[in-house]
């Protein structure tokens, strides 16, 4: 679907609390294992993602979702979130995202989310700040 490279990985296991009554993982949990990754790319670059936002007075809300279920996730399942973030002009992030089977790397599903940072006080769309920019775009 969309042309992918990875520039971030993080592995996780899916379980009971993330599934429906037929074992199989809700399909709007999938945007929570992009939340953990996210978390999980500041973290691993050195950074507090709650504790940068507020340093410098910024959201980050989430105007966009669009994913593509390609295979169920089953209870107990381990898989591998592949996130591409993508800076669009001042204000916006895109992440892309894959996640796969991590036994067989078989595709699960893709899509994205987009980002817009905006100042805490007034709600309103304002650019991205560049330590904040540094953690989403280092190579």
């Amino acid at each position: 679907m969309l042309s992918f490279r990875v520039m971030f990985e993080v592995k996780m296991r899916t379980h009971w609390r993330d599934a429906d009554p037929a074992g199989i993982v809700y399909f709007a949990n999938h945007f929570t294992f992009i939340e953990q990754a996210e978390e999980e790319l500041f973290r691993v670059r050195g950074g507090n993602r709650q504790e940068l936002l507020e340093r410098h007075k910024v959201w980050m809300p989430r105007v966009e979702a669009f994913s593509k279920y390609v295979r169920p996730i089953k209870i107990g399942t381990t898989i591998r979130v592949r996130l591409s973030p993508h800076l669009k002009g001042l204000k916006t992030i895109r992440y892309e995202f894959e996640i796969l089977d991590d036994a067989s790397s078989e595709k699960l599903a893709d899509g994205y989310v987009t980002v817009v940072c905006v100042d805490a006080d007034r709600f309103k769309a304002a650019p991205i700040p560049d330590p904040i920019r540094t953690f989403i775009d280092a190579k």
